[in-house]
């Protein structure tokens, strides 16, 4: 009798030991998938309605501005003459913040080297930001909400005896050469984090 009271026990020990020893080991063995869809921001910029990721240069864009005045006529560069060219900024396709920065210069091959980028303005706003010689870049943020945003870069043909590199003759040179005022631009775009 004491045999069979020890089998059943043994029996009884024997199945609780595999029990906790099964249930210890499940807990290691279960498993679980899942996933998940992220969103990607967008990041399209148009630029003059030229797509900036497929084509970088965007010369063919820019067109020079002079308003018709007393003095000389619409579209034509005469000393002391003051134009412009825009930059449209297209962003309807980005979902995301972002900070323009823009650089304006008189390329060394410009025939007109008295030419100055003297300001600008923003969205069609009459007020001038004017730039001074130490400050060369346009820089700004556009907020994810804005579809559209416009720069306009003021050029200005110095005729001035005491800051301009040209004289008269040389002035005069120029216009009978057909010569070019040549405007180098460059514009970055950063996502503002």
């Amino acid at each position: 009798m004491k045999k069979r009271v020890f089998l059943i026990f043994a029996c009884l020990w024997i199945i609780i030991s595999l029990l906790i020893i099964r249930s210890t080991y499940a807990k290691y063995l279960t498993s679980i998938d899942g996933g998940t869809n992220v969103n990607i921001a967008q990041w399209n910029l148009i630029l003059n309605k030229q797509d900036i990721l497929q084509n970088s240069d965007f010369s063919s864009t820019l067109s020079l501005k002079v308003p018709k005045s007393d003095y000389y006529i619409e579209d034509y560069m005469v000393p002391g003459a003051t134009g412009y060219y825009d930059l449209i900024i297209d962003s309807s396709n980005v979902s995301l913040p972002f900070r323009f920065h823009i650089t304006c210069s008189v390329a060394e091959n410009s025939d007109i080297k008295d030419a100055k980028i003297i300001g600008y303005s923003r969205n069609g706003n009459s007020q001038i930001t004017y730039l001074d010689d130490s400050k060369k870049e346009i820089t700004d943020s556009v907020s994810e909400t804005v579809d559209t945003c416009s720069v306009r870069v003021y050029v200005k043909w110095i005729d001035n005896d005491s800051s301009e590199t040209m004289n008269d003759t040389n002035d005069t040179s120029v216009a009978i050469n057909n010569g070019n005022a040549i405007i180098t631009t460059n514009i970055s775009f950063e996502q503002i984090t």
